[in-house]
């Protein structure tokens, strides 16, 4: 078996289809159809099965899963290994979008100017689905608000921000609380604050950016509960006005997340180390 046959393979399951393995490999469909067809004659039984639009694992398709994300994880390592070895090595960072405008430039000058060695590769996504690409060894960490406890992951808080009521300045506006998607630190935080303020009757609106949500609420369309920081130096901040939150949860712990062991963890804590609150691991 072939190292690009078993990416497409998992490509195709993570990606949920061979649409998504396509865009993810930057390849086109027929390429992921020629691979994985030559997989399943090499091993002499079929992979997926198609029920309706959706393709699901045959049984020997769940048995190839675990070890091909198990080959994949040490084909990683080991090249991570030649690179240090070299003097410089990747490190797969993900983080929520709205954190990266916030707090990634700073940061990340920092880590280039203290640990040249480090090249970082950075994604974004919500906390919950970059809590999960971790632990399915996708990213080697990932800053993630209300880090959940997990037997596996190391968690080291490095942000402690202030959460705002956040409203138009000299202007009413709409009951409508502004959050982002599910996965969002910040939308939980919104939701509980809503509920303890009896505004659980109020519309909500999701939209994918931090930016979209405050423009709406500048133009008097809504309201939020946010970090501090993303109100800060936004290009909305002279038209909005923010109040601390008194209810519920008034901070949102960040914190970086990895797995237990893993082996690029000096680096990650390289990284780590630029954030001014980091707390080094307890061993």
């Amino acid at each position: 078996m072939e190292i690009v046959a078993l990416r497409t393979f998992k490509a195709i399951v993570d990606e949920e289809g061979i649409k998504g393995a396509s865009e993810k490999l930057n390849t086109v469909q027929s390429n992921i159809t020629t691979r994985i067809q030559k997989l399943e004659d090499e091993l002499g039984s079929k992979l997926f099965t198609r029920v309706g639009r959706k393709l699901e694992l045959t049984t020997t398709g769940q048995l190839l899963y675990k070890y091909a994300s198990q080959i994949l994880q040490l084909e990683y390592e080991a090249s991570t290994a030649i690179l240090k070895n070299k003097g410089n090595y990747e490190l797969r960072i993900g983080m929520p979008e709205t954190f990266a405008a916030v707090h990634l430039p700073t940061t990340l000058k920092q880590l280039k100017r203290k640990h040249p060695e480090i090249l970082p590769r950075i994604y974004t996504d919500t906390s919950d689905r970059l809590a999960l690409a971790v632990l399915n060894d996708k990213l080697d960490c990932a800053l993630v608000g209300n880090a959940k406890l997990h037997e596996d992951l190391q968690i080291l808080p490095v942000v402690h921000e202030p959460l705002v009521l956040v409203t138009p300045i000299d202007e009413e506006y709409e009951p409508v609380l502004f959050v982002r998607e599910e996965g969002c630190g910040y939308r939980k935080c919104a939701l509980v604050w809503q509920e303890l303020s009896d505004r659980f009757t109020d519309e909500m609106m999701v939209m994918s950016s931090a930016d979209g949500i405050l423009g709406c609420i500048a133009a008097g369309l809504g309201y939020t509960v946010i970090g501090e920081n993303m109100v800060t130096g936004s290009r909305y901040e002279n038209a909005l006005e923010t109040i601390p939150v008194t209810m519920g949860q008034q901070r949102i712990e960040i914190s970086v997340i990895y797995r237990k062991g893993h082996p690029s963890e000096q680096g990650i804590l390289n990284f780590v180390s630029q954030f001014p609150e980091c707390k080094q691991p307890n061993n």
